[in-house]
């Protein structure tokens, strides 16, 4: 019997795997047609006048989308093994379902809650949903396929952004994105889409103001699968179709998020999507209520699409906010300052880090195991330990925390803090420490700061987040690798922490980061002060600090500015976007580098060289 259903479920294999084969162009016609429907019908190329026409090709494309479930449910012939393989189309479809029956129980027809027009509207939204979800599963699929034909996992990944950035400056372009009539300049799209899926959060353009709903959301998808990175949601929804992650998939994205991830690749990619809309839902649901426009409190649906923008912005270290003043309106609101801080710490400190604290094992500690509640339950387990990376990136975040919150304060306790109560001056110096970790907000007006604090703040952006998070910067582990480097050299020893000993090729790959991070930096402050010698330079005071505050505050992806960004000349402009995309991937484009390089078949013989 036991072989009977293992040659049944070959045969079962083979048929949905060839129907997969023969339906592949279908698919990638449905999607095509139906995602470019959307995005033009919204976009305002598509007049209005024929947004019935537009409604009926989304339906047939939905439907087209949804023969492939369909089809591999006949050709299986076993519910379990069919969802198996459509595990991600069948859910979608169940709540799709559930979501329609809702509507039609609310239409006139039924309880007549909902008017005609109210239950026309929830229907198209119904299948506009529908469209672009399916297509954007299908192009991650592709997206996937695409990525196990290259040879190197560096060029996926550099690829995957360069076509995120294009795409997300055309659908910019579009006339439906901008309030202004017409299409931005492609400097002006380019640079905000480049911001957008580096999550830096510089603005050449006003999001709030200039942007229509449409133009947005845009950004706002483009934050999070830049945040996120488009290779973890390929290797995700390559799991969930039955493809499985190989040995090269496992690579590239352990990489990406510096940790080994041989056989569990699908583990950690669904742990990095449970935690980050988790996160951004819970932080949504805490938002909620607190935001305020000129008249007073939001009304119920702006309160929800603010809540959801700027959780999402603050979990990916975006910084990207749609008040014209960042958070400047909210200095001593604590729920917004709190939960926003909260969002970007968390966000920064990195999915491993995260992940190794969720399932740590508290109860076996052995001061918690003595309590009798505890006592009788618990067997005897191995005592469990921290990494010395999450011991490292906890007790770094909360130090830096800690003194960037009383450097800000001492700094401008007499300036920028001045006209606030003790309350408020705690709260804005609390958020201006943890900004700078590539976070973007700003409570306090950055322009009226003393030289001095801008200095410290690009002190502490070049430090940045954690690794395997959505902050950017050199990483706290760098940091404090590269200073245990130092004292290790001073004591003439070998780095030590924790009673561990950091390997030399660590010390090496830091050291190398922060030579390439300050060659870089230099080379972007020289050319902004040979391109804005007419404008920067000559409207503003310290306008070399200026311009040196934007390029790292563009290298570490974090999005803060003194007011250069806007002003800038069009080379200038495409100088600050070589900072952000170089400064979103050159660290993990090194650690990728380096670890790809071939070993030597020899070495040379040493000889020394005086230095110092």
């Amino acid at each position: 019997m036991r072989e009977l259903t293992q040659i049944s479920a070959i045969f079962a294999t083979e048929r949905v795997e060839a129907f997969q084969r023969r339906y592949r162009a279908v698919n990638a016609l449905a999607a095509l047609i139906g995602s470019v429907a959307f995005l033009l019908y919204h976009g305002e190329v598509i007049a209005h006048e024929y947004k019935t026409w537009v409604y009926l090709v989304q339906a047939v494309c939905l439907l087209a989308l949804l023969g492939e479930p369909l089809g591999v449910y006949f050709k299986g012939r076993n519910l379990r093994y069919a969802f198996r393989h459509t595990a991600v189309d069948s859910v979608a479809a169940v709540l799709g379902l559930v979501m329609l029956a809702a509507v039609g129980l609310l239409s006139p027809g039924a309880l007549n809650v909902l008017n005609e027009a109210q239950s026309t509207g929830a229907l198209v939204l119904l299948v506009q949903g529908g469209v672009v979800f399916y297509s954007m599963e299908r192009l991650l699929r592709f997206f996937n396929v695409l990525a196990k034909l290259t040879a190197s996992p560096l060029t996926v990944f550099i690829a995957s952004f360069i076509g995120l950035i294009l795409v997300g400056a055309g659908l910019l372009m579009l006339p439906g994105a901008t309030v202004a009539e017409g299409s931005p300049r492609f400097v002006d799209a380019l640079f905000m889409a480049t911001s957008a899926a580096c999550v830096t959060g510089l603005a050449t353009m006003d999001i709030g103001t200039q942007f229509k709903p449409f133009g947005q959301l845009v950004i706002l998808v483009l934050i999070q699968f830049g945040g996120l990175g488009i290779m973890t949601f390929a290797a995700f929804f390559s799991l969930m179709f039955g493809s499985g992650a190989g040995v090269r998939d496992s690579a590239a994205l352990g990489e990406m998020m510096n940790v080994n991830l041989a056989g569990r690749v699908g583990r950690v990619a669904g742990w990095v999507l449970g935690i980050t809309l988790g996160c951004e839902l819970l932080g949504a649901a805490l938002l909620y209520g607190h935001w305020r426009g000129p008249d007073g409190y939001l009304p119920a649906d702006q309160q929800l699409y603010f809540s959801v923008f700027h959780s999402v912005s603050a979990f990916c270290n975006a910084g990207f906010g749609l008040h014209s003043d960042s958070l400047m309106g909210y200095t001593d609101r604590w729920p917004v300052v709190l939960n926003i801080g909260w969002l970007v710490v968390v966000g920064g400190l990195g999915f491993p880090v995260i992940v190794e604290l969720l399932t740590f094992r508290f109860w076996a500690l052995p001061a918690v195991r003595r309590l009798p509640i505890l006592r009788r339950y618990v067997p005897k387990q191995p005592v469990p330990r921290l990494s010395v990376q999450t011991k490292l990136v906890v007790s770094g975040t909360l130090l830096l925390l800690a003194l960037g919150m009383g450097v800000f304060w001492l700094m401008e306790r007499g300036h920028s803090l001045a006209g606030l109560d003790a309350e408020g001056q705690a709260a804005g110096s609390l958020f201006h420490a943890l900004t700078p970790r590539t976070a973007g907000f700003n409570t306090l007006d950055l322009e009226k700061m003393q030289p001095a604090t801008h200095f410290f703040t690009m002190l502490l952006m070049l430090v940045g987040g954690s690794p395997g998070g959505t902050a950017g910067g050199l990483k706290t582990t760098t940091v404090v690798i590269l200073l245990l480097a130092v004292v290790a050299l001073i004591r003439g020893r070998s780095p030590e922490i924790l009673r561990r000993r950091i390997p030399d090729e660590l010390v090496v790959k830091s050291l190398v980061m922060l030579v390439l991070a300050f060659s870089f930096i230099s080379a972007a402050v020289f050319a902004l002060l040979a391109t804005e010698q007419e404008t920067v330079l000559a409207a503003s005071s310290h306008g070399g600090l200026r311009l040196m505050f934007e390029a790292v505050s563009a290298f570490a992806t974090t999005g803060l500015s003194v007011g250069v960004t806007p002003r800038l000349t069009e080379a200038g402009k495409l100088i600050i976007i070589a900072c952000m995309f170089l400064g979103r991937i050159g660290p993990l484009t090194l650690v990728l580098a380096i670890s790809a390089r071939r070993a030597q078949r020899f070495e040379y013989p040493k000889e020394g060289v005086m230095i110092g």
